[in-house]
């Protein structure tokens, strides 16, 4: 009786065939994952922290005449978050640690900063120089690999939004005229490949409906 079965050059071919396509497609996977991380944690991020606010009003009144912070610091934005949004938001930790910035050069820089960690892996730093402003990792582990516009994300406290005319955070866009095609080409704050701080990175993201678009530059 003769058996039925594949011959080692088969095996070999087949398991050829399957190292190949892998290797195609799980660079795409690995990027698509995580996007939609990036994607997930922004708007969960934008979503509790304006939750935030509003149930902070309800014990502190609005927060138009909050006390905003005098003076720039570690401290002054650590005072702020403890005085108006640390009862009202879930985080595990707070810890002053090392972050790393640009200057107007491009150029990295280390400073220290308060980082609150969330469950979920994510971190804010909150700093106020002239304003409230507010960095938001993805992943808190890598604070020290800013890699802007996939793990750091810009965002600031504005205390009379312009359109709903209530406080609240929202991704920076100092500077912004308005249109997407700005939110890209700005020099130093647009959203691209060339751009040294690419602050505009999140209002991008949230301009396109909460989504990272094909031109993004990943």
């Amino acid at each position: 009786m003769s058996k039925n079965g594949f011959t080692l050059a088969e095996v070999l071919i087949t398991l050829g065939i399957i190292g190949v396509v892998a290797a195609i497609t799980m660079p795409s996977l690995i990027k698509h994952y995580q996007q939609q991380v990036v994607i997930s944690r922004l708007k969960k991020f934008y979503t509790n922290i304006n939750q935030a606010i509003k149930m902070s009003e309800v014990e502190n009144g609005s927060c138009e005449n909050w006390d905003m912070p005098t003076g720039d610091g570690n401290y002054v934005g650590l005072a702020f978050f403890n005085k108006y949004l640390a009862n009202y938001l879930k985080y595990h930790d707070v810890s002053l640690s090392d972050i790393v910035t640009y200057d107007e050069h491009g150029n990295k820089n280390a400073i220290q900063r308060y980082l609150i960690k969330f469950a979920d892996g994510s971190a804010m730093t909150i700093h106020y120089s002239g304003g409230i402003d507010i960095s938001f990792y993805i992943y808190a582990s890598k604070i020290t690999d800013a890699q802007l516009g996939k793990n750091k994300f810009s965002f600031d406290f504005e205390k009379n939004n312009s359109k709903s005319k209530k406080c609240s955070v929202e991704p920076y866009t100092l500077t912004w005229d308005g249109t997407r095609e700005h939110l890209k080409t700005h020099p130093r704050y647009g959203c691209s490949e060339t751009s040294i701080a690419k602050t505009f990175c999140a209002k991008l993201i949230q301009y396109d409906g909460w989504k990272i678009s094909k031109d993004y530059p990943w």
